[in-house]
């Protein structure tokens, strides 16, 4: 509620230099796309944060809907844990830190490479949600949000959603077989609603 004061407070120091008419409507349209945004938890930075161009796979991302979800997790589980068994499983694929990217193209067309891997697809951007659409060696939707940090960025997916891609992958290259990692992480996640697993990408 203070972060809306603040911003209702600073747009009225600014309105001197307006008209009256031209200010009242650029106050309002302003004032309510700002308070909108506070009130939602929406990052204007991120919405807008271009993903084009080939990214640096740095590894599995690890988040939650909320603070008390990761909190608990890092409690049970352990965040590192889960993490290092992601790490693991993907790069069983090939897919590991430094050694696989992700290109976004500006035709729409999407590829996870990982030498001898070759993940193609499609990418849609609305806002801070983006959606991957993986084609022609296994058919599968992910549906994140984008989180920005300083070294680039990270794409956030539910958990489940995304150990069932790393499960194609898997299978994709012979993997999957009575992989008791696999299960590990299964087992980790099933009281553990809300996580979100993902990209750390860089570029």
């Amino acid at each position: 509620m203070k972060k809306v004061i603040v911003i209702l407070s600073a747009l009225v120091l600014c309105a001197t230099a307006a008209s009256a008419q031209s200010w009242l409507d650029s106050f309002l349209k302003v004032a309510t796309e700002k308070v909108g945004d506070v009130i939602s938890g929406k990052s204007a930075a991120t919405s807008t944060f271009d993903i084009k161009g080939t990214w640096k796979y740095k590894g599995v991302a690890v988040g939650a809907s909320s603070d008390d979800i990761l909190t608990s997790l890092a409690t049970s589980a352990g965040t590192g844990t889960i993490e290092k068994k992601c790490d693991e499983l993907l790069a069983k694929a090939g897919i590991k830190a430094g050694a696989a990217t992700l290109s976004f193209k500006e035709d729409g067309s999407f590829t996870l490479n990982a030498g001898k891997l070759n993940l193609p697809g499609t990418w849609t951007k609305e806002g801070s949600k983006l959606t991957i659409n993986f084609a022609k060696i296994f058919t599968f939707k992910l549906v994140g949000t984008i989180k920005t940090n300083d070294t680039g960025c990270e794409i956030l997916f539910d958990a489940d959603k995304f150990v069932g891609f790393i499960s194609k992958v898997l299978e994709a290259v012979n993997k999957v077989a009575n992989n008791s990692t696999l299960a590990s992480v299964q087992q980790m996640l099933a009281n553990a609603k809300g996580v979100q697993l993902g990209f750390k990408l860089a570029k």
